[in-house]
């Protein structure tokens, strides 16, 4: 990684290589020791994904708008990297505009797999709702854009997620001196637009996996109330449980499977938490029932079904994304780790 710039000075920050690398802790043991600590940590992640796409639904009521609206916001930040500038939090979104040039409409089309005539659609949208214009090939967000995206309380849950993980780390001694929550939020703060492109490099993918998987994000987001449900009753009975099981992250998503609640959860419940409309969540768990992920009680209430094909995929899906998110964290630890950026 070539030497970040400061900030305030715009002074690249150089350390000796051999005093960076005593001080940096090794990347490929956290992610190790992350990936097993998955029934500490792995409900905060859900419930942080619940939080967050139940705001990004409220600004659009469309998740693919609202990606695509990220997504713009992380070219600028790209842009702001390739030409070695970082801001803050409160530096970047002090603006009044931010240029993106030649943009590739093909290019989003295929990265975020939506066809491309949508993309072009949901451009023109942004641009009759004042949130951006265009020139050409060039796109301009606007200060209303920032109203839609600026992650005020993303980056207090996200920062809390972070330190909940350094957490399984602190004891180790490679790990280096421990961190407080307080310390991780002002971290990613000051160094926003280097973290947020590292948060949206896991967070797109991460997305659009579960929309292909799913079909949509709306259905996701449905299933994902009933399966927190179970984590939920999972992580309560392994706490009142006189045997304390290992569990391995390979094997946490059929014991989620496996679990069942005390109360199951019901469509007007679902509508509640996930701010989805009832209507649209009854469609989505007519579905859900279809394809045989989840199963309606006498009570009109819906659990998960532990079997079939589907389930194996889900698992897989998870597997790979508990191995990303783990690397997400050890990169942005790392970066918390390193002397050449620390924070006053």
């Amino acid at each position: 990684m070539n030497d970040p710039i400061d900030i305030n000075t715009k002074i690249t920050l150089v350390k000796k290589e051999k005093e960076v690398k005593e001080l940096i802790f090794n990347k490929s043991l956290a992610i190790e020791m992350l990936t097993k600590s998955v029934v500490q940590s792995w409900s905060s992640w859900g419930k942080f994904q619940q939080a967050w796409c139940n705001r990004a639904y409220n600004t659009f009521k469309d998740y693919d708008k609202y990606i695509l609206l990220i997504y713009l916001f992380r070219q600028v930040w790209q842009n702001y990297a390739d030409n070695f500038n970082y801001y803050s939090l409160d530096e970047f979104y002090s603006n009044n505009e931010f240029v993106i040039d030649k943009i590739n409409l093909i290019q989003i089309s295929e990265e975020l797999h939506i066809p491309k005539e949508t993309i072009r659609r949901k451009v023109n949208e942004f641009q009759n709702e004042g949130i951006l214009k265009r020139n050409g090939k060039t796109i301009i967000l606007n200060k209303e854009a920032v109203n839609h995206q600026k992650p005020v309380k993303t980056v207090k849950l996200l920062s809390h997620f972070i330190y909940k993980k350094s957490l399984d780390l602190q004891n180790l001694s490679w790990f280096g001196d421990n961190l407080s929550e307080d310390y991780v939020e002002a971290f990613i703060k000051k160094h926003f637009t280097l973290c947020w492109i590292h948060f949206f490099r896991l967070q797109i993918p991460y997305l659009i996996r579960h929309r292909d998987l799913f079909g949509d994000l709306e259905t996701w987001n449905v299933w994902g109330v009933i399966a927190l449900n179970h984590q939920y009753y999972l992580n309560m009975q392994l706490k009142k449980s006189i045997i304390i099981e290992d569990l391995d992250f390979k094997d946490y998503y059929q014991k989620i499977l496996n679990t069942k609640p005390s109360h199951a959860i019901n469509a007007s419940s679902i509508s509640d938490i996930s701010n989805i409309p009832r209507a649209t969540v009854l469609r989505k768990l007519k579905w859900l029932v279809k394809n045989n992920l989840i199963k309606r009680t006498k009570n009109l209430q819906y659990v998960l079904k532990p079997k079939g094909i589907e389930n194996k995929k889900i698992n897989e899906n998870f597997i790979y994304n508990q191995e990303k998110v783990s690397a997400f964290v050890c990169d942005i630890l790392n970066m918390i780790k390193d002397p050449r950026f620390k924070i006053k």
